[in-house]
């Protein structure tokens, strides 16, 4: 996997700018030959940029005492981005990527930048470039601007500098990536405060066979996070049992989103206090409820009630949707529908509740989780075609039929192994920190056309942070 992102261009196309967002992006470390060059011509000979890049010409020592502490450096780590026009020659275990911009463009940047030390006429900038290009080719015999030594290339004219950094981030993460669906469930908490009986992931053999708590130590799970980035990942649904019991939850979902991940929590909203709202509204972009009745007899019956005995009343369900949006978090709806619901009619709520989603699962029979209490609660095609008749005005309602269900989900379980349901039966891989993403995923029967058919990709965006999260940057600052 490569672990470095080097920036190369010309002058003024806004590498820096690009870099340091991408450091916030990726939480990367953002390292810059550009600073460490004008440190080092103003403090050891009292030059300005221009000035020593003259003055290099006729000491090419000094490109090399520059290129070798410079290579030390940045081959010595890892997560970094690196504005260094030779990187791509230098650094190895790198994605490279040339940004290019007009001279016209180039000048008006770097202009608004208030770079004192850098001429900013277009034609000087011409120059400039042609110099680099020329000196490099002498000194290395390599050509910075040849678009055959790097992974991306892009002409940086039209686009801001978000839009340039979250076009690298895509295709970077799209080269380390092992998997094609982009989504993924992390059980990471076998325990729930409530009983739903014909529950799919009750995990009782992975207590029983490898984690005899249900769940792994924080440490353990935020590794398991890490990887599912680093693999490519594009979101990230923390699920259970019951995700709020987990203590360090804060801290899976912090790390997720700052490793460039959507973030989803699914949850029965029972544990759901304005406090954990409040805390994580910077890093948790959305909260999915499973909500599958109500009517308190009902819920009872399903176990949708804690302790099996204690359901949520239709009030607490209606504060709860206005909390969830008070906050500006996205919300989804889950409900599934089987043989005690699904003459059930929950228009009016859902309307009201208004989410961008509302999943409408068929009751799924899984060998080794729910069989032995199932079949109170399976229906046939009929009866779930039922309930979707009765709420065929909904507009956001997004059905899932138990063969759409079936391998179309990337899962992890409490244990950290990625798991599948194809065969109607749990079907396990090695943990992923034993062997990594890719060795684990290749004995997970996972069906992409599945996935893009039940409407696993939608738009994941969600602006209520846009406040809270820092400015975007603009060229030239």
């Amino acid at each position: 996997m490569k672990n470095k992102i080097t920036l190369s261009g010309f002058a003024g196309t806004g590498k820096s700018t690009v870099g340091k967002l991408i450091e916030d992006q990726l939480k990367f470390e953002f390292i810059s030959v550009g600073n460490y060059t004008r440190t080092f011509a103003m403090e050891t000979y009292g030059m300005t940029i221009n000035q020593f890049q003259k003055h290099c010409n006729n000491h090419p020592e000094l490109d090399h005492i520059i290129d070798d502490k410079f290579k030390a450096e940045c081959n010595s780590k890892d997560n970094i981005i690196i504005d260094y026009r030779l990187g791509f020659h230098f650094i190895g275990n790198a994605f490279n990527v040339l940004l290019k911009a007009s001279d016209q463009n180039a000048s008006d940047r770097i202009s608004s930048g208030n770079r004192v030390d850098e001429v900013t006429s277009p034609q000087a900038i011409k120059l400039r470039n042609d110099a680099m290009r020329t000196r490099f080719l002498e000194r290395y015999n390599v050509d910075f601007t040849n678009d055959n030594n790097y992974d991306l290339v892009i002409n940086t004219d039209g686009f801001t500098a978000k839009e340039v950094s979250q076009q690298i981030i895509k295709h970077y993460q799209e080269c380390n990536a092992v998997v094609a669906i982009p989504s993924i469930n992390f059980h990471l908490w076998k325990a729930c405060n409530m009983r739903c009986e014909f529950c799919f992931a009750t995990f009782e053999d992975v207590v029983r066979d490898v984690v005899p708590k249900g769940h792994l130590p924080e440490a353990e799970a935020l590794q398991v996070v890490e990887n599912i980035a680093a693999a490519g990942f594009e979101k990230i649904t923390f699920a259970g049992g019951e995700p709020l019991l987990c203590k360090w939850l804060p801290s899976l979902i912090k790390k997720a989103k700052q490793l460039g991940m959507t973030t989803m929590i699914v949850t029965n909203g029972s544990k759901l206090t304005d406090a954990f709202l409040k805390a994580n509204t910077a890093y948790l972009d959305w909260i999915a409820v499973s909500i599958d009745s109500l009517e308190d007899e009902n819920n009872i019956k399903i176990g949708r009630a804690i302790t099996g005995k204690t359901p949520l009343s239709k009030a607490f369900y209606y504060d709860l949707v206005d909390t969830i949006k008070m906050y500006g978090y996205g919300l989804k709806i889950n409900t599934v529908v089987n043989k005690v619901n699904y003459k059930d009619n929950l228009t009016e709520f859902i309307e009201y509740a208004n989410p961008q989603r509302w999943k409408v699962l068929q009751v799924l029979p899984i060998e080794g989780q729910n069989d032995i209490k199932i079949d109170k609660f399976k229906i046939t095609t009929a009866e779930y075609n039922y309930f979707l008749t009765t709420h065929e005005d909904v507009k956001t309602i997004v059905p899932e039929s138990n063969d759409e269900i079936k391998g179309s989900y990337v899962m992890v379980d409490p244990a950290g192994r990625f798991f599948d349901n194809a065969e109607g039966t749990h079907n396990y891989s090695k943990p992923i920190l034993e062997v990594g993403v890719q060795e684990a995923l290749k004995t997970m029967n996972y069906d992409l056309e599945k996935f893009l058919d039940r409407g696993g990709v939608y738009d994941w965006s969600n602006d209520k942070n846009q406040d809270l999260r820092k400015e975007e940057l603009t060229y030239g600052q």
